[in-house]
């Protein structure tokens, strides 16, 4: 016989992995999505200077934007649950 801790546990379970799948496919969605409109940008236009302080503005925005949403995944993560 199941026991119905064991239960709560397997769907437990089933409802994570579930999610994760959820996640993955909409990562992957989104990431296809937003190659394809880089793709359409004109990247290698000789009018962009990669040398003009507004494109290592945009980098170093980007690399903090990214350590602090790693900073708050990891809080949120790691908080005790009751």
């Amino acid at each position: 016989m199941v026991s119905a801790d064991g239960l709560k546990t397997w769907f437990d379970y089933q409802l994570l992995f579930t999610g994760i799948a959820i996640a993955f496919v909409v990562v992957i969605a989104v990431w296809s999505r937003l190659v394809a409109y880089l793709g359409t940008l004109p990247l290698a236009d000789s009018s962009v200077d990669s040398t003009n302080p507004t494109v290592a503005l945009a980098v170093t925005g980007g690399g903090i934007l990214t350590i602090v949403l790693l900073v708050v995944l990891a809080g949120l993560l790691n908080r005790d649950r009751k």
